[in-house]
């Protein structure tokens, strides 16, 4: 080979090697980019939307990994099934990771979640590498299951937005564990690495393609500690460290009717990390078996609580002011409804929030 041949193939070699760094470059500044929460996912809850994000319209930020978790009869699945809802009715695909198998369309259809319609999608992952790779893989890489497709297909993102509600974290085990014994000593010891390394590997696409990440947790009671809450998650740190929100749900009495039946349950939820908005806010919703979240009447308990007290606003018989009126809140319930004052009820509950947490006066920083 002359001297003129072998300078052609080092220029066409050069020059290819370079477009490649170049796309490759270009491909991951796409990618990397994470950008501010543009659009937000309602969970049905006012107050719960101000706690996240501390601003209405509120709710779940789109494009982020939210982490929820919480004891037995705390409504974890009946909050997805309801974010899933709304998400379907704002245009964006619902996904539900059955990881537990124990989906009612029926019961669902109570909370919102439309199971018959062309933008809910079901999907059973069978472990963790699974969830990641090939559930979270189908969904953001449409084509990344085809065999011998290049690189430069696998990489092509589906960004429309997607909400993906795993259910739940806890239940899903490792590859080792379902080939391995159970009576292993080492069983059981994976999982948090496996949460671990798949999260540092997909967040990011997580991000890029516009894709929410509902993860269920179940909690555990920590044997060894001695005071205060004994509630553990079980998986390790991963979920913790990776997620923008981080909701903690808590049981906090029951509803009854005239014939001493429990029909519902009251929640107390706190934020307890936050990344969009302030931490560490708190809000108790109220949820009929029947019905499902009922805003009003979380809304109203709300300015019961901020005016009465948390001993007045339990009270039956307590008057509560809104609107300039005064009425007990069962009273208030049944004038919203017929009124049809939902929204102006919500304006109340923003306008009273932000007297709550409101801050300081403060000289204005310099930088």
């Amino acid at each position: 080979m002359n001297s003129e041949n072998v300078e052609s193939v080092n220029d066409e070699s050069t020059d290819g090697i370079i477009n490649e760094v170049q796309d490759a470059s270009s491909e991951a500044s796409s990618i990397v980019k994470l950008p501010s929460v543009k659009e937000w996912c309602s969970t049905g809850c006012t107050t719960l939307d101000l706690a996240i994000a501390n601003m209405l319209p509120g709710g779940i930020p789109i494009g982020r990994v939210i982490h929820i978790f919480g004891g037995k009869s705390t409504t974890k699945t009946v909050l997805a099934c309801t974010v899933l809802g709304y998400a379907q009715r704002s245009g964006k695909t619902a996904h539900f990771a059955d990881v537990e198998h124990t989906l009612d369309p029926n019961f669902a259809s109570i909370y919102g979640l439309n199971c018959n319609d062309d933008s809910f999608v079901l999907g059973n992952p069978d472990s963790i590498e699974g969830m990641f790779d090939e559930y979270l893989g189908q969904i953001i890489y449409p084509n990344l299951m085809k065999k011998g497709a290049p690189d430069k297909v696998k990489k092509k993102i589906n960004d429309k937005p997607k909400v993906i509600v795993v259910d739940s974290v806890s239940a899903l085990p490792t590859k080792a564990e379902l080939e391995n014994d159970m009576t292993g000593g080492t069983f059981g010891l994976t999982r948090p690495k496996m949460l671990s390394s798949g999260f540092r590997k997909w967040i990011l696409p997580i991000a890029a393609s516009n894709t929410t990440l509902f993860c269920i947790d179940q909690t555990r009671v920590n044997v060894g500690q001695m005071f205060g809450d004994k509630e553990t998650v079980s998986g390790g740190k991963a979920m913790e460290f990776y997620s923008s929100v981080q909701l903690h749900l808590k049981h906090d009495s029951n509803i009854v009717n005239s014939k001493n039946v429990t029909i519902g349950i009251w929640v107390r939820a706190k934020v307890v990390k936050n990344k969009v908005a302030p931490p560490f806010r708190e809000c108790r919703f109220k949820i009929l078996f029947d019905y499902g979240l009922d805003d009003i009447a979380s809304n109203v308990y709300f300015l019961a609580f901020d005016q009465l007290g948390e001993k007045g606003a339990k009270g039956k018989m307590e008057k509560v002011k809104i609107f300039g009126e005064e009425h007990t809140q069962a009273q208030w319930i049944k004038a919203i409804e017929a009124e049809n004052r939902e929204e102006d009820l919500k304006q109340e509950v923003w306008r009273v929030w932000k007297e709550v947490y409101k801050t300081e006066q403060r000289k204005p920083r310099t930088w």
